[in-house]
């Protein structure tokens, strides 16, 4: 039996895994990164390193819902909050990572300054095992 935790995960899971299905032929990581102040997020999806594009506009809703449920459900009484979460799939195995942030507001923004460095920052935060 799976709890409610478990059903958001897998429900995040399988949205982002359907976006990229849909998105593109082959992917090697797709995920999003949830930000609860803006109630939003960023998408990726890399290919062979190269950022391509992860098309959520028709799950945006659910997905924003399915965060939010998320952080309800992982609230500790008496602690903050998780302020964003980065959700990564692999292709190569169905892996499904989820790393939260309770602190950093700018942990995995990407903007002009490391831009190169984007499929280290995002991908290699969430599978460091695939950059050694």
């Amino acid at each position: 039996m799976t709890s409610p935790k478990d059903e958001i995960v897998f429900q995040i899971g399988n949205l982002i895994g359907q976006a990229a299905n849909a998105s593109v032929e082959h992917w090697d990581y797709a995920g999003f990164m949830f930000d609860t102040a803006s109630k939003g997020g960023s998408s990726y999806l890399y290919t062979d390193g190269i950022r391509g594009s992860l098309e959520t506009g028709n799950i945006r809703r659910e997905l924003r819902q399915s965060f939010l449920r998320l952080r309800d459900l992982t609230q500790i009484a008496g602690d903050d909050p998780w302020i964003r979460c980065l959700a990564m799939i692999r292709f190569e195995d169905r892996a499904l990572r989820m790393l939260f942030e309770f602190d950093d507001k700018s942990r995995w923004e990407i903007g002009p300054t490391n831009a190169r460095d984007a499929y280290r920052i995002i991908v290699g935060d969430a599978f460091p095992e695939d950059f050694q």
